[in-house]
């Protein structure tokens, strides 16, 4: 499959569920406020961006596999390097957390240090590699 297929495939999968995220975490945290929900409509209302994210990895997955191996190979150093920085931060902020008394840092904000040293990452290798 060529390249600008697979994207094409990647964005129709990743600007709805990226869309139903936000829609989601915004209509969570607005219910969790402003509406006495009981808390099982609140777990259900907060699986909604939970679903969303799968769909995400799923689109980039897949984009991942259609293109040519260069292309993979690169997703798959981005990937890596994303990875590696969510371990370091999350490790190295909870041995802060724990041995001097550190601001709590929410699960919540991993997705985007993936999602930023995961996009920093392809960008840095391209250009290495001469590709843009």
């Amino acid at each position: 499959m060529t390249t600008e297929k697979a994207t094409y495939r990647y964005f129709k999968i990743l600007i709805p569920a990226m869309l139903i995220y936000l829609a989601g975490s915004i209509g969570t945290t607005w219910a969790a406020d402003n509406v006495s929900l009981p808390p099982p409509a609140l777990y259900a209302l907060a699986c909604v961006p939970v679903v969303s994210i799968f769909f995400v990895f799923f689109a980039h997955w897949r984009f991942a596999v259609e293109v040519d191996e260069f292309m993979r190979l690169i997703q798959i150093k981005a990937t890596l390097f994303g990875v590696a920085c969510v371990m370091t931060v999350s490790s190295g902020w909870g041995t802060f957390e724990m041995l001097i008394d550190a601001p709590k840092l929410q699960v919540f904000w991993l997705l985007p240090i993936f999602w930023i040293s995961h996009s920093v990452a392809v960008a840095l290798i391209s250009k290495r590699e001469q590709m843009y």
